[in-house]
């Protein structure tokens, strides 16, 4: 998937919660995520919610 300029979607592994940047604002999403997969999923799910369309 092609993301937008300066659109991150980071999964700590320590907390497996995932933290999104998109369009200029940036929030973070608790989880806990089972896995990097499952949060990155989340993550884009969360910026096709708010327009982006690869």
């Amino acid at each position: 998937m092609a993301y937008e300029p300066d659109m991150t979607i980071f999964f700590d592994s320590v907390t497996m919660a995932v933290i999104v940047s998109f369009r200029g604002v940036t929030v973070y999403l608790p989880g806990p995520y089972a896995d990097r997969k499952a949060a990155v999923l989340t993550g884009e799910a969360h910026c096709y919610r708010l327009g982006w369309r690869d």
